[in-house]
């Protein structure tokens, strides 16, 4: 599991909608720009490149 301190000052409720909205961003269902509400997208973005992050730490 990734460490959340970019997701800190968010209710669980917006983490959980963060991590979704970027499994569908990475999964090329939806783009950053159709997240809504629009103050969460670049947490999104911020959740992606975490995760990218992890998977290259881990190789």
């Amino acid at each position: 599991m990734t460490d959340e301190k970019h997701l800190e000052g968010l209710t669980e409720v917006k983490k959980r909608l963060v991590k979704a909205y970027a499994t569908s961003v990475l999964g090329e269902v939806r783009t950053v720009t159709e997240v809504k509400p629009i103050e969460l997208q670049h947490y999104v973005v911020l959740e992606i490149a975490e995760r990218e992050i992890s998977i290259l730490a881990n190789e």
